[in-house]
């Protein structure tokens, strides 16, 4: 009798150290998710962004069902087969034929059972309907990769965005904590009659400002990081971003095209402009649509089955399991659908599609000429923005020789504490200053690069964008 216990408690003990296991295993599994996301790159920033944005996933599910429709519309072209349940009539044999024949009365109702196949034989719009299924297609593509290009700009520009406001965060920080000791000492002089109570007043205005911008420089970063976060597709921000080996002044690069180029390059590969001339050509086709409606349809009908022309001669379960009133039968035919008299809808279709066709054009014009101005400005903006930093470079070097300067002069006496702070404050706001001009950089390069719909390394391969 013992035995027994014993195994119970022995299959007790491997159940509970199993399931202590597992919980191990799935809360060490549930930190390596979690870490994953710690001090993310900018290439794990586009691979997370590129499998979870949903305006990503919406846009290639629409470019699934464009492909849906060329296929529906391929296979409605081609045989149909069905099976078919349907009534018949046959006129009785004393049935008058010159005679109005009455449904029931002069002719016998009777059901077929079988399959129908139809086909068309003759359609001038077969090919037509195919042609605007496929261009419907290739513009649901562009629409996406338009959409997938947009999302790769934004994640770049806000990565860049995140990491400077960062940066920048760490230097207003140390703009508090300096001018706290710049306080703190000027309180100190002024206990010692050295400073008047306006100096303590100035010191306490200053501190208050380095404190707010602080608080604001760390509010940007909040929203910068939950903007990244929706990009991203993810629930939570619970992650940083690397910023381990970021060199800022590697950022700016010289464009190897001018103006001109530039502008070539975006007719040849811009998805807006590709879209507005596929527009053009649905239009046109929708033209020759309204216009192969006055043509004939020809189908091709058969049918093979049994026929019951006995269900009106007793009762319908009799004559529905006698398998004698089942006859095997075949018919076969061809239709023919055209228009005769439309009052003007025909006509009226077709101007209707000629509106359209000649608004696609007026709208591919206002979408070159917006590309081109836009291409244009922030062309010209980024070269007045290449001048600024190397001003804005001259003083955070004239800034930081400055502060060396104040350093040593500190070092040796000859300059009080203050004046060291105020060299280090201008230090700090140049270099603010200047990685503020970074950004504008780099969010008018990126906005310039989602119009030329060409990635970067394709960009500074001079000639390569232009093969």
């Amino acid at each position: 009798m013992e035995q027994p216990i014993k195994n119970k408690k022995t299959i007790k003990t491997t159940i509970i150290i199993y399931c202590i296991i597992c919980i191990i295993v799935l809360y060490k599994h549930i930190n390596v998710l979690a870490d994953s996301y710690v001090n993310v790159s900018l290439s794990d920033c586009l691979q997370i962004a590129l499998q979870n944005n949903i305006s990503i996933k919406i846009a290639f599910e629409d470019v699934n069902g464009a492909l849906s429709n060329v296929k529906i519309t391929k296979g409605s072209n081609n045989i149909q087969v069905n099976g078919e349940l349907r009534t018949i009539e046959i006129l009785k044999s004393d049935a008058a034929n010159s005679s109005f024949n009455v449904p029931g009365k002069d002719t016998l109702i009777g059901l077929f059972i079988g399959a129908s196949a139809s086909y068309k034989l003759y359609d001038a719009n077969k090919s037509n309907y195919e042609q605007l299924k496929f261009l419907e297609y290739n513009l649901a593509i562009l629409s996406a990769l338009k959409i997938k290009n947009n999302v790769i700009r934004d994640v770049k520009i806000t990565y860049y965005q995140l990491l400077l406001a960062k940066k920048k965060s760490e230097l207003l920080e140390k703009l508090v904590k300096s001018f706290e000791i710049k306080y703190l000492n000027a309180e100190q002089l002024f206990t010692s009659g050295q400073r008047t109570l306006v100096d303590v007043s100035k010191a306490q205005v200053d501190l208050t400002n380095a404190r707010l911008k602080y608080e604001r420089a760390q509010n940007d970063v909040s929203k910068i990081k939950s903007t990244l976060v929706s990009l991203m597709g993810l629930p939570s921000d619970g992650f940083d971003i690397d910023t381990a080996g970021f060199d800022i002044n590697n950022v700016v690069r010289d464009i190897p095209y001018n103006y001109d180029e530039l502008l070539q390059i975006a007719l040849l590969y811009s998805f807006d402009i590709k879209s507005t001339e596929i527009n053009q050509q649905i239009a046109k086709t929708q033209i020759n649509i309204e216009k192969d409606k006055r043509f004939p349809q020809l189908n091709v009908m058969a049918s093979l089955g049994y026929e019951n022309r006995e269900i009106q001669n007793g009762s319908f379960s009799e004559s529905m399991s006698d398998r004698d009133n089942w006859k095997p039968t075949f018919h076969a035919g061809v239709s023919a659908n055209f228009p005769i008299y439309t009052s003007g809808v025909v006509s009226s279709s077709i101007d209707r599609a000629m509106i359209s066709y000649n608004k696609a054009i007026y709208n591919a014009k206002t979408v070159t000429d917006s590309i081109t101005s836009n291409i244009k400005s922030y062309y010209t903006t980024i070269n007045d923005i290449k001048i600024q930093l190397d001003i804005a470079r001259q003083l955070v070097d004239n800034a930081k020789k400055y502060l060396d300067l104040v350093q040593k002069n500190y070092d040796i006496g000859i300059i009080t504490q203050n004046e060291l702070q105020d060299a280090e404050l201008n230090y700090i706001q140049a270099n603010i200053d200047y990685m503020q001009i970074i950004t504008d950089y780099y969010v008018n390069f990126h906005y310039l690069i989602s119009l030329l719909c060409i990635d970067e390394n394709t960009l500074f391969s001079k000639g390569a964008a232009l093969k």
